[in-house]
């Protein structure tokens, strides 16, 4: 069975500009021959940039991208962000 996760990291504010990192968290688990596998990743997808002037979004590539795109691309990212209100 494998469970899958969006969680955002610690939001950093410097300057006035709010940096956001969006990560996926795995978890994977079977148990097999009287023992129970366990397999756990935490891989990053991206940050987010929040200024007052701005809002933007880079993939983990570098790749720039609209943060509302980003948002509606990443299964459960904006449930993430609405939790801990910060975009």
């Amino acid at each position: 069975m494998e469970t899958k996760k969006v969680t955002i990291g610690n939001p950093v504010t410097v300057a006035g500009v709010t940096l956001i990192p969006v990560s996926e968290i795995s978890l994977s688990h079977r148990p097999a021959a009287g023992a129970l596998y366990v397999l756990g990743t935490h891989q990053p997808l991206g940050i987010l940039v929040v200024s007052p002037a701005s809002r933007t979004a880079f993939r983990i590539t570098g790749e720039q991208v609209d943060p509302d795109r980003f948002i509606q691309e990443t299964p459960g990212l904006k449930e993430a962000l609405a939790e801990q209100s910060v975009f």
